[in-house]
């Protein structure tokens, strides 16, 4: 029996999706060539660790700009955390 089909990904979902394919796609090629990432930047500083840091900056970026997106848009909350909510328990 096939499985019900899912729900389409929102343009948010696939910007930060496709935002965080290209920097990996980039983080790929560069670690295919050692002479590449040796490249000194500043310092001790290469190419290839200004790459990584690159990655998570836009990585962590990405991500706490979709959360503020998906918690601004206005679609309500999952039932289970509205329940939860609604009766007033705490953590």
């Amino acid at each position: 029996m096939p499985s019900p089909p899912s729900p389409p990904a929102s343009p948010d979902a696939r910007v930060l999706v496709t935002i965080n394919a290209w920097v990996l796609a980039v983080g790929v090629v560069l670690s295919c060539s050692t002479s590449l990432g040796e490249i000194s930047l500043y310092g001790r500083l290469t190419l290839g660790m200004g790459w990584a840091l690159a990655q998570l900056v836009v990585l962590v970026g990405g991500t706490w700009w979709y959360e503020n997106r998906a918690a601004s848009s206005g679609e309500p909350e999952p039932a289970a955390n509205a329940a939860s909510h609604a009766v007033g328990d705490t953590w």
